[in-house]
């Protein structure tokens, strides 16, 4: 036999734990949720993060990629220069060694003497 007293702890236990389960569903879901928001969130910010990168590199890329063609192009100025520098030197020569010959002709015996002596003198003896 089922005392009423007994009966109607069980029922009041029964309901207070049907009341805790719900309750912790309940948390468990607002909990769920919120860890979906944040997640959310999170992959919002490395989407704007990685499309920030992704602008940032491709923009240096530019910066690097003018750069070195600004320096090949002063290079490439620079090796001209040069370049048109010797031949004037060469037609100058020419057109003074023609003028001049002898004269040419011991400017360059002296030259080759004294770069002889200069090589002479810095170069170690084989004594």
């Amino acid at each position: 036999m089922e005392n009423p007293v007994s009966s109607g702890f069980a029922k009041t236990g029964q309901a207070l734990a049907d009341k805790t389960a719900d309750k912790a569903q309940s948390g468990t879901r607002i909990a769920q949720e919120t860890a979906k928001d944040a997640g959310d969130i999170l992959s919002s910010k490395l989407d704007d993060v990685r499309s920030e990168a992704g602008t940032a590199v491709r923009r240096s890329s530019r910066q690097i990629q003018s750069a070195s063609q600004q320096g090949l192009r002063a290079i490439s100025e620079m090796a001209s220069q040069a370049r048109d520098a010797a031949s004037n030197a060469s037609v100058s020569i020419v057109a003074y060694t023609k003028k001049n010959p002898v004269k040419a002709l011991a400017i360059a015996a002296a030259s080759g003497a004294l770069l002889y002596a200069a090589v002479k003198a810095l170069s170690p003896s084989r004594d």
